[in-house]
Parts: structure tokens; C-alpha cells; sequence
């Protein structure tokens, strides 16, 4: 028990928490309720399940380099032929048009992000809040509000995130 009353301040924070708990809609409190906790390896022997979206050249490139490190479980592209070339290059793996199905799999701890420049912020945002491991290249994002808000989400979910430049970039 507390000696004392509790400050204006305390008092404001629980009553703004209240509030916007109570302002959520329904179905947005049970999918919070529904949602399971991301399947984790059990051990640091076991390999992560890495998925990637953008299956182009430079997808196709990063997630072979993936596979020697974890079992590569889901594709996404939202051209069908490279979605499709990226499946059957890795049998197992999931095929998936729209990357948000692909970061409700609870079986994804990474993800690699290929996705054109303008693409990268949105998608390092849904999969850090969704608990994923983020792996992705330059430009991170496009403006430094987006980066701010990226930080801020990873720090958030304690989450990873790897960015990397082209090795042809740090030639020159």
C-alpha cells in the first residue's frame, strides 16, 4: 500500500491509459487477445525460419545467402512469376502475395526485406511490429521522420535490425 496519495501526474498517465484502452474497438481488443507469441528458437543451435519479400534479383540473391544460416519458410512478391521462381527454389517454403499474411506466421523470425526503396519503411515497420528480425539495405528509409519512427519501433520490440549498404557503394 502506498502512504501516499498519488500525484496529479500518475494520476493523468492511468487516466489517459484507461481512456484509450477503453476507445479501441472490439475486434482490434480481441485480435490483440487472439494474437499468438512468435514462435522463438528454443536454443541458439536452432536455425530461425527466414522469410523474404521482394523476390527479384537482389531478393533472390540475399536469400540464398540466408539459407546457409536458417530454413528459408515463406516468399512474398506481388509479381506472381517471381513469387512462384522464389517457392519452387525453396521447396517448403510458403508462397504469399501480400507480406502482411506473411508476418502472422508464427513459424518467421526474420524477415529480408528486397523491396524497391520507396517500400522499405512500411514493411521494416510491420515486421518489427510484429515481432520479426529485420534485415534490410540502403535506403533504410527515405526521410528522417521515417527513420526516427523505425528506431523508435525497434526499440519498442526489442527487436533487430540489420542494415547494410551495396558492397559497390563502399568501393567507391
Amino acid at each position: 500500500m502506498r502512504d501516499t496519495p498519488p500525484d496529479r501526474r500518475s494520476f493523468l498517465k492511468s487516466s489517459a491509459a484507461l481512456a484509450a484502452g477503453a476507445a479501441l474497438p472490439a475486434w482490434f481488443v480481441e485480435r490483440l487477445r487472439a494474437a499468438p507469441e512468435p514462435a522463438r528458437p528454443t536454443s541458439p543451435n536452432d536455425r530461425p525460419g527466414v522469410a523474404l519479400i521482394g523476390c527479384g534479383g537482389r531478393g533472390m540473391s540475399i536469400i540464398k545467402e540466408a539459407a546457409r544460416f536458417g530454413d528459408v519458410v515463406a516468399v512474398c512478391d506481388v509479381d506472381a512469376d517471381h513469387a512462384g521462381q522464389a517457392g519452387k527454389a525453396f521447396d517448403g517454403a510458403k508462397v504469399h502475395k501480400d507480406f502482411r499474411t506473411l508476418l502472422e506466421r508464427n513459424d518467421v523470425q526474420v524477415v529480408l526485406n528486397a523491396t524497391p526503396d520507396h517500400w522499405h519503411t512500411l514493411i521494416n515497420l510491420a515486421a518489427v511490429r510484429a515481432g520479426k528480425d529485420v534485415y534490410g539495405e540502403k535506403p533504410l528509409t527515405l526521410t528522417i521522420d521515417e527513420g526516427k519512427r523505425l528506431v523508435a519501433a525497434v526499440k519498442e520490440a526489442k527487436s533487430c535490425l540489420l542494415y547494410t549498404s551495396d558492397a559497390a557503394d563502399d568501393l567507391t
